[in-house]
């Protein structure tokens, strides 16, 4: 009978090699889902033959579906407690873009109501999705049925339609908003690849993922999951964000190689006043031996902070290609904020802007607000973030910090970094920014530019590859700041340069000038002028 055993109608046949060979995961009883009327060659949809795989290992108390090797197509795979999913090596699952039912979920970290994920389920523990074969899923098809609203003349446009950003209009008067707001905005909505809600001890090891609707992995108020040795592929697909980390917490994430139109691997803990009302932090995770590429962020948080973010560690990462590196980002109306993160270990090459750290993102949609406001809980709020043991090559900017006048990004530390691109750093309003044996050669403007900021430390700090007529480091408006143990290579016209009266309020230790032609020089000099371009379209 199905299911009673490891298949033995199909498995008596194999050799005794392939038995021996069953991973751990295989402990407890089978489901082949051929056994269930599953066709490998893709000539009819496998969805009936999965769930019921999935409901026999649920009647028997847990067990693992198996898809062996073929071609599939299916529709959603609701998954179940105590089940793991496993597609076999040479096994390849098709999901179709098609209208979908609804559930409670988070869209852009708010929450909203959904179309069900492709695979996923809420309150669902010690589950598994495992294996070394292909997860598939055309996100050009998708956006055909669910097309995003671009942006023209005065109208910001949307992530997904008119419907949605009224709703996220609705939401800013009153949270929640009226039912029949969710279900107009549901409509244009994609669903994720593979959501957990709710749920806790997840596993997600070893697949491919060829294509998506939107985001990959969709770790949402989830506890303790791991993500490992996972694949993904769905560059240029539209909001394809690799691995999306939402209000959860304990997570581990590994050994990864991700090649997706949106962020790499993004955290996020709920959006302005919907979020602020949930109130539930992403924190305590770990990142570590993942290649990113292609990608708008290697490693993003935010810009969704309302919920908090903190206690994270990504480390031994490289990227290349991609539109940011490490990338931190939030806006006024968030709230909450992002604290006590460590980015340590990583190499980057032909990356837009290596390090980007920002107060001012805009999702699409949205309109950009220059003018402080008054602190509140819809300001977000940065702190004690730490860059270190970084190389960066042909960066378009190698390091850009943007905090808030009312709201300063507080200690700040970037150590042993060696940064080549176009533009060297740029930070503004920021509080208690150290630097420590960094080195940034840059092609153009200053190497180290600072305004507006308190208690700022630069320590060892070098360009190898100085400019004649421009300094290797300008401070602005930035009283109190210390320059200690520097060095100016020779070929530097000036080595630091402040505006006029502000050279007294400097204090310089131990620096090595003599191959400048001007150690330190008061100008009036704006050469914060010629503003970046953004490196990612925001209406892209």
């Amino acid at each position: 009978m199905a299911g009673e055993s490891a298949c033995p109608s199909k498995m008596q046949s194999l050799p005794l090699l392939i038995l021996m060979a069953a991973p751990a995961w295989s402990a407890g009883p089978l489901f082949n889902i051929l056994d269930y009327g599953a066709r490998n060659d893709a000539s009819a949809p496998a969805t009936d033959a999965i769930r019921s795989a999935i409901q026999a290992a649920k009647a028997a108390g847990g067990g693992t579906v198996w898809i062996p090797g073929g071609n599939y197509i299916s529709g959603p795979i609701e998954l179940v407690s105590n089940l793991t999913l496993h597609v076999d090596a040479g096994a390849t699952v098709r999901f179709p873009a098609e209208r979908l039912p609804f559930t409670p979920g988070r869209q852009q970290s708010v929450e909203a109501l959904t179309p069900v994920p492709l695979i996923g389920g809420r309150h669902l523990e010690n589950v598994a999705i495992t294996g070394r074969g292909v997860l598939a899923s055309d996100n050009a098809e998708w956006m055909k049925l669910m097309p995003r609203q671009k942006a023209a003349g005065g109208d910001p446009g949307s992530a997904n339609g008119p419907n949605w950003e009224r709703l996220l209009q609705l939401l800013e008067i009153h949270t929640p908003a009226a039912n029949e707001a969710y279900l107009a905005a549901a409509a244009e909505l994609r669903p994720s690849f593979v959501r957990t809600m709710d749920s806790k001890n997840v596993l997600i090891e070893g697949v491919r993922f060829k294509g998506s609707p939107m985001w990959t992995i969709h770790l949402l108020y989830t506890d303790n999951a791991v993500v490992r040795d996972v694949t993904i592929e769905t560059y240029p697909g539209v909001h394809t964000d690799g691995i999306a980390v939402d209000s959860s917490s304990n997570v581990r994430i590994s050994n990864c190689y991700i090649d997706t139109g949106d962020d790499g691997i993004v955290i996020k803990a709920g959006k302005d006043a919907d979020g602020l009302r949930v109130n539930r932090p992403s924190e305590n995770i770990t990142i570590t031996g993942c290649t990113v590429h292609r990608a708008h962020g290697a490693v993003t948080i935010g810009s969704e902070t309302s919920g908090w973010v903190r206690n994270l560690v990504a480390s031994n990462l490289t990227c290349s290609g991609t539109q940011m590196g490490v990338r931190l980002k939030s806006r006024r109306g968030r709230g909450g904020g992002i604290e006590n993160v460590r980015f340590d270990n990583w190499a980057m090459d032909d990356v837009g802007q290596a390090i980007n750290i920002t107060s001012y993102y805009l999702m699409e949609g949205e309109v950009r607000r220059d003018a402080p406001e008054p602190v509140s809980n819809r300001t977000p709020v940065f702190r004690d973030i730490a860059v270190s043991n970084m190389t960066i090559r042909r960066a378009r900017v190698a390091i850009n910090v943007e905090g808030l006048p009312e709201m300063p990004l507080s200690g700040l530390r970037i150590s042993n970094v060696v940064a080549s691109g176009k533009v060297g750093m740029k930070a503004s309003f920021t509080a208690a920014m150290e630097l420590h044996n960094v080195q940034i050669n840059a092609e153009s403007g200053p190497a180290f530019l600072v305004r507006d900021s308190r208690d700022v430390q630069l320590e060892n700090i070098a360009s190898r590859t100085p400019l004649a007529d421009t300094p290797v480091v300008r401070l602005d408006r930035s009283p109190g700041a210390i320059v200690r143990g520097s060095r100016a290579f020779q070929g530097t016209g000036t080595f630091l340069s402040t505006g006029p009266g502000e050279l007294k309020s400097i204090v310089l230790e131990g620096n090595v000038v003599v191959g400048a032609r001007k150690p330190a020089v008061e100008v009036k000099a704006d050469y914060w002028k010629s503003g970046e371009p953004p490196t990612e379209a925001e209406h892209e």
